[in-house]
């Protein structure tokens, strides 16, 4: 009867430990939009005239071609458990930084230069995280 008492309270405790807060699989697929939006955000900043525009009319242009993937966004979010959706964007000179929270919490973070995708944080989700970390110039080298 121990035994069975021990193996019970171990199965709950590793269950409990190995079930991600955020599915793999939506977060993945959200990451891999992320990763196309800073991509196009980055080409708008560096080959566009974004003279005078905001960074929201700058995203709006640079997604023209793609206009499903940021609505897919939010949708995604709420199949990932991710309540408290947000997305945040920096230029940093011609380089786009992008960031998906959870309210304060980041969650993903991609530089739009490179091919890979740059800091997967909701492995380890963690309370007031959510500001960009990147410096694009010493990721793009410029």
């Amino acid at each position: 009867m121990r035994l069975f008492t021990t193996v019970a309270l171990f199965l709950t405790v590793t269950s409990c430990t190995t079930q991600a807060e955020y599915p793999e699989e939506v977060m993945y697929d959200i990451a891999s939009i992320l990763k196309d939006i800073s991509q196009a955000v980055d080409g708008e900043l560096k080959y566009e005239d974004t003279t005078g525009l905001t960074s929201e009319e700058v995203i709006k242009n640079a997604t023209a071609s793609i206009p499903d993937q940021l609505a897919k966004l939010p949708k995604l979010a709420v199949e990932g458990n991710v309540s408290r959706y947000r997305i945040i964007s920096e230029f940093q000179g011609n380089n786009a930084v992008m960031l998906i929270c959870d309210g304060d919490i980041a969650l993903m973070e991609d530089v739009g230069c490179n091919t890979e995708f740059d800091n997967i944080y909701w492995h380890s989700p963690q309370p007031n995280t959510c500001t960009i970390k990147l410096d694009a110039a010493a990721i793009c080298g410029n």
